[in-house]
């Protein structure tokens, strides 16, 4: 943070966005380089990625995260598929449906971004701030998680 334009309520607020804008582009940077490593596109590996995360899906609700045609997602579901990443079944609740879901839980490695060191990296970073400092970086970031998926959903 630019501690010189710190000091009022709204400097602050004005630090958070350019480096919350910062922190998306970074982000961003990031799973393409993950991607790289497992040699998938940006977009199938934010689709394996998101299955990792959020569990299970429908190929639909799959689409509707990323914002992806139906069609788009078939084909992506089968590259991963192929390389045996996901696995589809039928879905518990509706067997005229389906859902995908990870193949397995993957080894550490380029699907969990182990060799690029983002755990140790970010364990290190932590290091610097309080107990308390760290209960409301994480309240932060749930609520600013919640807040961008609300914004995400709106059409």
């Amino acid at each position: 943070m630019d501690t010189s334009r710190a000091g009022s309520r709204e400097r602050l607020y004005l630090d958070i966005q350019e480096d919350g804008q910062r922190l998306a582009a970074g982000l961003v940077r990031l799973l393409h380089t993950m991607s790289l490593g497992l040699d998938l596109n940006p977009t199938d590996f934010q689709a394996y990625a998101l299955l990792r995360i959020q569990g299970p899906m429908t190929p639909g609700e799959i689409a509707q995260w990323l914002r992806l045609a139906t069609g788009s997602v078939t084909v992506l579901i089968d590259r991963l598929e192929a390389r045996r990443l996901v696995v589809r079944d039928r879905h518990p609740d509706d067997r005229r449906k389906v859902i995908v879901r990870p193949a397995v839980e993957p080894e550490p490695g380029p699907a969990t971004g182990d060799q690029l060191g983002i755990a140790q990296a970010m364990v290190k970073l932590h290091e610097r701030y309080s107990e308390r400092e760290l209960e409301v970086i994480a309240d932060w970031l749930h609520r600013t998680t919640e807040t961008l998926n609300d914004l995400a959903s709106r059409r």
